[in-house]
């Protein structure tokens, strides 16, 4: 086994910059014709087709945790040994972020976790297609998630989640909870339960790292709608993101109303732990998160029984009275334009979303098509799952174009941010007239950006 090098995150960056439109006209792109790894080519083919003499591929993470841990290096000895290379990894806590400043320069790696502010039609900037989607459609989940019009693939999903809320069963079981709750208000009250019947703390909102955190609420919004066209009819009807009934609305009312209640919350929401809070929830302390199903995993290993962490479908019953619940890819890997080892990375890539086992070690849904869901969404039963529709070919990249002209910013969680206006007013106090306020702001510039998009 090689000693691999561990890159700091906190390195030495000469940009900075406000917002993922620093991107435009900074990098530098190459010729993409070099062989694209597709999947008709085994890893055996792949490592005869060149030789890797002692090559070192940068991957950039978000996975601080699995780099600190470990786990990176342990899974990449194996690609190492095969490829005769080095894969030295750097990991970034506010990735979108420090990623976004690092690719305002000529280096940011070999392969990297694509950002997901980037726009689709700046993929081929800065970076390579590793094929096109006709050849990965069959064998890769999410292939034509970062797919630019002219069908090439830019990026392979790590795995994927399932949307949801991860929860303590043996917590809900002790405050009296036999059922998963359904709607909206089924989960406000089950959570009065656990505070009127446990120690734990009902909800934790680990609002101190909000950036991430509380965009973790973003990945319900698909599956509160209802269906995989949601997103594709909010556009085709030019609807306004928040109406009364649509899943903007329900699930961000849903978080208004769970933070303006403080006996169901930690006790002082700016000095929330995330590490700490993955050994509070193993121990009970804390009932209930909002996050993907890739924490599942995170919380399981910190937890004095693993089988207490469990994960539920989001509380809202769509219109047909059916819950139902999106899957979808991770971060995406991407081969840097900038890379001298373009050929090496493709076959990283690839390596690491078939054959690495981070998807099932992580309980992630894996990225190869017809695998078996994972046993940590064993609670989705009686939920239907669905992926989002592909975006009709005259709408593509409109919904994050009208995103981007809004300032909106659905994904994202700086301080200027609606969710994070709507959790301060929450904390507050300010009651309905608070959040109608917010989304009624919301509503009038994604309009503005809709009209001017769309025409």
């Amino acid at each position: 086994m090689k000693a691999k090098k561990i890159c700091a995150g906190a390195m030495a960056l000469v940009l900075s910059m406000g917002t993922m439109s620093a991107f435009t006209g900074c990098g530098s792109s190459t010729d993409s014709s070099s062989k694209a790894v597709t999947p008709e080519v085994s890893q055996a083919d792949i490592k005869d087709s060149f030789d890797a003499k002692g090559a070192k591929l940068e991957v950039l993470t978000n996975r601080t945790d699995r780099k600190e841990d470990g786990k990176l290096d342990a899974l990449t000895d194996k690609f190492e040994e095969a490829y005769n290379c080095t894969v030295e990894y750097t990991a970034y806590k506010d990735y979108d972020t420090d990623v976004a400043t690092r690719m305002g320069t000529d280096d940011y790696g070999d392969v990297l976790c694509i950002p997901s502010s980037l726009k689709l039609e700046e993929l081929p900037t800065y970076f390579v297609s590793l094929g096109t989607y006709d050849e990965f459609k069959d064998t890769y989940r999410w292939s034509d998630k970062k797919m630019t019009a002219d069908g090439n693939v830019y990026g392979l999903a790590v795995g994927g989640t399932a949307t949801g809320v991860l929860y303590n069963k043996k917590i809900w079981e002790q405050a009296g909870i036999t059922e998963t709750p359904k709607t909206p208000d089924e989960f406000l009250a089950d959570l009065q339960l656990i505070k009127d019947n446990t120690d734990a703390i009902p909800y934790y909102t680990n609002f101190k790292d909000a950036s991430w955190t509380i965009t973790q609420w973003q990945n319900l919004v698909l599956s509160a709608a209802g269906g995989a066209e949601a997103e594709n009819k909010l556009l085709q009807d030019k609807s306004d993101l928040f109406v009364e009934g649509n899943g903007y609305y329900e699930v961000y009312k849903l978080m208004y109303d769970l933070f303006s209640k403080p006996d169901l919350l930690e006790e002082d929401h700016a000095n929330t732990e995330w590490e700490s809070s993955k050994v509070w929830f193993g121990e009970g302390k804390i009932a209930t998160m909002v996050m993907g199903s890739w924490a599942v995993s995170q919380f399981m290993e910190q937890a004095e029984n693993p089988d207490d962490i469990g994960y539920m479908p989001v509380p809202v019953t769509a219109a047909d009275g059916k819950v139902y619940a999106e899957e979808g890819p991770d971060y995406t890997l991407g081969v840097s334009a900038n890379s001298k080892n373009q050929d090496l990375a493709k076959a990283y890539v690839e390596w690491f979303v078939s054959d690495s086992g981070f998807s099932e070690q992580e309980g992630m849904i894996s990225t190869v098509q017809n695998k078996e869901l994972p046993s940590t969404l064993s609670g989705f039963k009686d939920a239907v799952f669905f992926e989002k529709a592909v975006c009709p070919d005259d709408l593509v990249g409109k919904f994050d174009e009208i995103d981007k002209e809004s300032g909106v910013g659905v994904w994202q969680g700086d301080e200027d941010n609606f969710k994070i206006k709507l959790a301060e007013a929450a904390f507050a106090g300010k009651g309905d007239d608070g959040f109608n306020e917010i989304i009624a702001d919301v509503n009038k510039k994604w309009a503005a950006a809709r009209d001017k998009v769309l025409g």
